[in-house]
């Protein structure tokens, strides 16, 4: 059982390991039930994430922008600091959080309870799909890496088949 503790000083004290390129913390690793996480920025993600359930986002210092795929158009959902937003079951969403941010983000979780989690890319000039990957999530700090190097490492699934343009690598990812 997770113990009441004061969540600005674990922040204080745990900060410095809040890095890039995702930057998250699972504070809840023993539910049964829920993932909470403390996720900080700067972020640099162009995927988006597909997930079969809710997720709750509460900003508690910097700024986010939620940008999410809506019946086949971006639309941005900008939190300050103290805002919170309730991202849809199946709306692909890609946090994009800015240097010096905060956040703290809960969501259900899914390991062998029938949910499907997504990774997916979009064409930066006409948002057509490029690419998507779909998993079982069993680990919310290291079940991403595998599909982001996949995706980078392969310049046919980063190229836009309507209209040509490809995506750039991301060398964090480039084997």
């Amino acid at each position: 059982m997770l113990l009441p503790f004061n969540f600005q000083r674990w922040l204080e004290e745990h900060r410095h390991e809040l890095v890039p390129p995702v930057g998250n913390k699972n504070l809840s690793p023993d539910s049964e039930d829920y993932i909470v996480m403390v996720v900080a920025g700067p972020n640099a993600r162009k995927d988006y994430h597909y997930n079969e359930t809710d997720e709750f986002f509460f900003q508690l210092e910097g700024r986010i922008t939620v940008r999410t795929q809506v019946d086949g158009h971006v639309v941005d959902h900008t939190l300050e600091a103290g805002d919170m937003f309730l991202c849809p079951a199946r709306t692909p969403h890609s946090p994009i959080r800015e240097a010096g941010s905060i956040g703290l983000v809960i969501e259900r979780k899914r390991a062998g309870k029938g949910f499907t989690d997504g990774l997916m890319w979009f064409c930066d000039t006409c948002n057509h799909p490029l690419h998507a990957a779909y998993f079982e999530l069993k680990n919310i700090e290291t079940d991403f890496l595998p599909h982001f190097q996949t995706y980078y490492n392969d310049a046919q699934l980063r190229t836009c088949a309507k209209c040509g343009t490809t995506m750039d690598t991301d060398p964090r990812f480039v084997k």
